[in-house]
Order: structure tokens, then sequence, then C-alpha cells
């Protein structure tokens, strides 16, 4: 058996852990920011420019879908699958809903051409084409 100066000669030494779980607590918050920052900007779209056109009333609530420069697809703000959108497009349009198709002004046309596919086999009679007013 130790006796209790055997004991003492060799102290047990203790990990203070509080600084590393500091430096984690912070690596969470700054990952948490940044993913929001990230998340938000993919739902905002450079639109193209344009000089004609007619500036729609806003009291009126379309069924927005946006085509981010990375080709992200939003139907109201939700992510969706392009092979889901003819579907979703169809249960949210409704009777007489306006459906405004908000496109990156970097996205080719061959990445709108499905979503005007899907509109048309949802039924959708026109589709407004969002644009920003030329200087």
């Amino acid at each position: 058996m130790r006796s209790a100066s055997q004991a003492r000669a060799h102290p047990v030494g203790h990990v203070n852990v509080t600084p590393m779980i500091d430096v984690v607590m912070v690596l969470i918050i700054f990952y948490l920011i940044v993913g929001r920052l990230v998340l938000e900007r993919r739902g905002q779209v450079d639109l193209p420019e344009t000089r004609i056109g007619e500036k729609l009333p806003e009291e009126s609530d379309p069924l927005v879908i946006t085509i981010a420069a990375d080709g992200f697809l939003r139907l109201d703000g939700e992510l969706v699958l392009a092979e889901d959108l003819p579907d979703l497009i169809a249960a949210r349009a409704g009777e007489g809903r306006r459906v405004r198709l908000r496109g990156d002004r970097g996205v080719p046309f061959r990445a709108i051409r499905p979503v005007v596919d899907a509109c048309r086999k949802a039924g959708v009679p026109s589709i407004e084409l969002a644009t920003e007013q030329a200087p």
C-alpha cells in the first residue's frame, strides 16, 4: 500500500479545458454567422437590365421562381429540385396567381428553359420576367 507521503510526491495533473471550450464556441458562432450570410446571398440575384417594360403593382402576390447564378432554384424562397418544379408550381400557382421568373443576368438561357417548360407543364398561362430598369 501507498502511504500518504508517496501519493503527494506524484501529484495527479488536471487538464484545464476551459480555453479549448472557449475556442470551440467562438468557431461555432463564426460558422453559424458565415453560413447564414452565404444562404442569404444565394437567394439574391443580379437581374438583367432593360430600358423597356412596365412596372407591375406590388400589391399582388405572384409565385416567384428564382434562378441564382450558382444554379440553385428557389420557389417562393425555398430551395427546390428542378424535377419537382412542375408539381410544385401546379400546386402553388392556383387560380389566376401570376408567376414571376427572376433569373440572374449571368445565367444562360439553357438554365432558364427547363423552368419555363415546367411552368408550361403546370398550366401557367403567362410568365413575368423580372428585370431592373436601366439608367
